[in-house]
């Protein structure tokens, strides 16, 4: 963190910000009513997101419950940010005429903000793999470290790999947009975009030194799984349309 005056910003927190003001923009390119719902997307985004967590680390959290709001601390699970978006979202736009115009603009408005918020996690040191002697590696203080990892110092960047995944899905979702005219409304480019993110974390999760795990099976890999097989369902279903 640093201070311009009075002022205290945390680094994590402004490049969430960045990320959300980037996302926005690039939404507004497709829909200018994104504008309108962001405040109700954004809000019940982080609510989910910190749920997801919450529930994730609660053996952690019910013996410290003041740290619940906590969140400039980090702590954020995107699956529960995801839903909260789209329920905002839904909730604020179930009016009019095509909600999915929006939900595709900000399927577009989503990943380029993926791709800059996740390096909050580097300034927050979270969001490290397993460890690793690769040249990208980077280096975690002890105080960061889980206990099971305390005496290596370098990690796999799982924060970079997934910041440049989103960067790439931000290029095939413009790409379909442009060159393959994939209509906004259509529910398409939402749906690319469920299905390559569920994709790619699914193989990133085998990085992961601490996940949520239900009888041994990781939950993330589980809903990322999903997201494909729904997303590969749901888009048979637009082609014989």
């Amino acid at each position: 963190m640093f201070n311009i005056g009075p002022v205290t910003f945390h680094l994590y927190g402004l490049l969430i910000g960045l990320g959300v003001l980037a996302g926005g923009w690039q939404a507004s390119k497709y829909n200018k009513k994104i504008w309108e719902v962001l405040p109700w997307v954004l809000g019940c985004g982080l609510a989910g997101a910190r749920l997801y967590h919450v529930i994730d680390q609660w053996d952690y959290y019910w013996l410290h419950p003041g740290q619940i709001v906590m969140l400039w601390r980090g702590g954020m699970g995107i699956f529960g940010g995801i839903l909260g978006g789209l329920v905002g979202l839904w909730w604020q736009a179930k009016t009019w005429k095509n909600w999915l115009k929006l939900a595709d603009a900000g399927a577009v408005g989503l990943a380029l903000g993926q791709v800059i918020g996740r390096w909050g996690n580097y300034f927050n040191q979270e969001l490290y793999g397993k460890p690793t002697s690769l040249p990208w590696a980077i280096y975690i203080k002890p105080e960061n470290r889980l206990i099971e990892v305390i005496n290596y110092d370098y990690f796999h960047p799982l924060f970079l790999y997934e910041s440049l995944w989103c960067l790439i899905i931000f290029i095939i979702l413009i790409k379909a947009i442009n060159r393959y005219k994939y209509k906004i409304g259509s529910g398409q480019v939402l749906v690319l975009y469920l299905g390559l993110y569920g994709l790619g974390r699914f193989f990133l999760e085998f990085l992961r030194l601490e996940s949520w795990r239900v009888q041994g099976v990781s939950v993330a890999q589980l809903i990322s799984l999903g997201l494909v097989m729904a997303a590969g369902w749901k888009w048979a279903q637009m082609s014989k349309r």
